[in-house]
């Protein structure tokens, strides 16, 4: 008995410095999340206090037009967006290909609340809601171009400096059976959908592929308004980045699951597409009161979806593959089992 207890009591003491080792990097590894999406934000404040006149109204009435106030504004926030995307990779270099782009759509969330809620921007155009509902539609255009020049800016940076093992960060074995099952790649390419960690690059037909992205476009949108209804009960800033983040991570999620082939950027712009989708709708819908709208999808503005929506949805995203991945992995081991 005594011989048992000194006999654990010593591997205790030769484990405790590894798990403490690991706890430690696990901070490190959570509080570069942090500090990244800090330093991108205030990038963004910086960013847009230099391009993007906002002397009313602390920005409500430059963000009626958005970054789309002029061709340097636009510019300067897609290359913001392109320094923000390199930024983050880096600072968190070596996660998940995403990790830039979800980083520098936290980022953005800093600048959504500095320029504050839409009831300022209801209340400067009560004369003529109608076309200041269209402005912020027509706003997401340029959101939806954001998005994508963020998506090839995160497949570029991942071609230059991605680390090919990226599923070990995300908790995932890997590789899985490699040298058993040729057809799993040795090394995780980049996730344009989520069982390309399975079966790699194989070719599918194009009417599957373009089902897939349907399939994962209409689902995202669907499960994204259930939650938008649920929860987007206000205009104030905080109701707007809960509602966004949740309403897309569980789109995202559900959308992965059904149509596992689907490319992500299809559900990366689900956000603005269903805002711009709130701003031709809300003419229709009287106002409860004044500077509030009567559309739930309008009640918080467009660089909301484009921050914590997108967000969100990378969250929701991979949520999903490391579901499906696990899923695999287990089927694999019980054929392993049984054979």
């Amino acid at each position: 008995m005594a011989d048992d207890t000194e006999s654990t009591m010593q591997s205790n003491a030769i484990n405790a410095p590894v798990s403490q080792h690991h706890a430690l990097l696990g901070f490190v590894r959570q509080a570069r999340y942090v500090v990244a999406c800090i330093v991108v934000g205030f990038f963004f404040i910086f960013l847009a206090g230099k391009v993007i006149a906002s002397p009313n109204m602390d920005g409500t009435r430059a963000l009626a037009a958005g970054p789309a106030v002029s061709l340097v504004a636009e510019l300067a926030m897609i290359g913001g967006l392109v320094a923000a995307v390199a930024i983050g990779t880096l600072l968190t270099w070596p996660d998940a290909p995403h990790a830039g782009l979800f980083i520098a759509s936290v980022g953005l969330i800093f600048l959504a609340c500095h320029w504050g809620p839409i009831t300022l921007l209801l209340a400067l155009h009560h004369t003529d809601l109608t076309r200041a509902y269209r402005i912020v539609a027509l706003q997401n255009i340029f959101w939806v171009f954001y998005i994508l020049i963020g998506e090839a800016v995160s497949r570029g940076i991942y071609e230059l400096i991605g680390s090919r093992n990226w599923p070990l960060y995300l908790g995932l074995p890997w590789p899985v059976n490699a040298a058993a099952n040729h057809s799993i790649p040795a090394t995780a390419g980049y996730p344009s959908f989520s069982n390309v960690l399975i079966n790699g690059f194989a070719y599918r037909p194009i009417g599957s592929r373009i089902g897939q992205n349907l399939l994962a476009f209409a689902s995202t949108m669907i499960v994204a308004a259930i939650f938008l209804f649920l929860l987007l009960k206000s205009q104030q800033p905080g109701q707007a980045i809960f509602a966004c983040s949740v309403a897309f991570a569980a789109g995202a999620f559900v959308s992965s699951l059904l149509a596992p082939e689907a490319d992500a950027w299809v559900i990366w712009i689900t956000p603005p597409i269903i805002a711009a989708i709130g701003g031709f709708l809300a003419p229709h819908f009287a106002q409860p009161y004044p500077a509030h709208t009567g559309l739930f999808l309008m009640r918080t503005l467009p660089i909301y979806y484009s921050s914590a929506g997108l967000a969100g949805a990378i969250f929701g995203y991979y949520a999903a593959v490391r579901l499906h991945f696990r899923r695999v992995v287990e089927t694999l081991q019980s054929h392993a089992v049984t054979g």
